[in-house]
């Protein structure tokens, strides 16, 4: 018995140096954000304050509209979003950046490094809003706990990383292995910003009890969209998401909620 006692606390061992391992492949899926060329968007790109080159793209819809400040989630090359979903969102100009590490911009991620070039990037072009995706809505999260802007859209959130992987993965000590735990409900609680979420009905990543939690930290909550039909990672399928989010954004600056 002692044998098979140590050998399977030591299969235990080994099962959570690999989760430690493998979580930045996880949490940032970066082999899915590949290199795109848009055809609408212009090509710019940001220098951090420490020297990182970030590649994003500006979508100008037209003169002197509103900013929006784009955040996509972790698999995801945020140049297709300004490409071919913010060009058919009239009134609004687009601005974003990929994540570092992320198909053209430079560097490695981590959650530290995002939320502070997210910062860098928010005191340079002043938006005055800011829709953050899946990953992308810890981080528009984050500035609106810091910043003042006039509306906040997050489409598919979640709580906190931490508590996907805990329900994911019950049997570890995940508060000792993840190094990235993008508390989303912390950030939202410390925000006044109108928000609007698009959440899925039957989200096949965010558990329903992660996005219930964040729902009741958020202090301005101004409308929940809720979709069905389409799987967290198709949501930009589904039919005349464009107009939904254009709607959002519509009534969000014209205080029409």
């Amino acid at each position: 018995m002692k044998i098979i006692s140590f050998f399977l606390f030591g299969i235990y061992i080994a099962a959570c140096f690999y989760l430690y391992f493998i979580q930045n492949q996880k949490i940032f899926n970066r082999k899915w954000a590949k290199p795109y060329t848009p055809k609408k968007a212009k090509i710019i790109y940001f220098k951090t304050s420490d020297g990182v080159k970030l590649e994003g793209a500006y979508t100008k819809n037209a003169e002197f509209l509103p900013l929006v400040l784009y955040f996509g989630g972790n698999a995801n090359n945020v140049i297709e979003f300004l490409d071919k979903i913010a060009p058919k969102i009239k009134g609004f100009n687009f601005l974003g950046f990929n994540y570092p590490g992320y198909a053209g911009s430079e560097g490695t991620p981590s959650e530290k490094k995002i939320l502070k070039y997210a910062s860098e990037i928010f005191k340079k072009y002043r938006p005055d809003f800011v829709i953050g995706r899946s990953l992308g809505t810890a981080v528009a999260a984050y500035l609106a706990s810091k910043y003042k802007f006039k509306g906040l859209l997050l489409i598919t959130p979640f709580d906190s990383i931490e508590h996907i992987a805990k329900i994911k993965y019950p049997l570890f000590p995940i508060d000792l292995l993840l190094k990235y735990k993008f508390k989303e409900a912390e950030f939202i609680k410390k925000s006044g910003i109108p928000t609007v979420v698009i959440a899925l009905k039957n989200d096949d990543i965010i558990p329903k009890v992660c996005l219930e939690n964040l729902l009741k930290n958020i202090r301005n909550l101004k409308d929940i969209i809720w979709l069905d039909g389409v799987k967290h990672g198709e949501i930009y399928t589904y039919p005349d998401i464009y107009k939904i989010i254009r709607n959002s954004l519509e009534k969000l600056n014209k205080n029409e909620y």
